[in-house]
């Protein structure tokens, strides 16, 4: 078993898009007020806090079919 650095924990820290409800990993050289953008959908943060991991979305107004390609919720 390799030595624990006591660094290797912020490395390990992630958010969660409210997209696509994927993890987007928060690097240790990240600070607060950096833009960061998820992945897997493109939806863009500012990280707010990162102990605990904080994100803010940028663009609030989203339709859900921009991401699934269908609609949610049927009338």
């Amino acid at each position: 078993m390799g030595k624990f650095n006591k660094h290797q924990g912020d490395r390990e820290r992630y958010g969660k898009c409210e997209i696509c409800m994927e993890y987007i990993p928060i690097e240790y050289y990240f600070s607060k007020g950096d833009a960061i953008v998820c992945y897997e959908c493109g939806t863009e943060y500012v990280l707010t806090s990162k102990e605990p991991v904080k994100l803010t979305m940028l663009e609030v107004d989203y339709d859900p079919d921009d991401y699934y390609g269908e609609t949610l919720f049927n009338d």
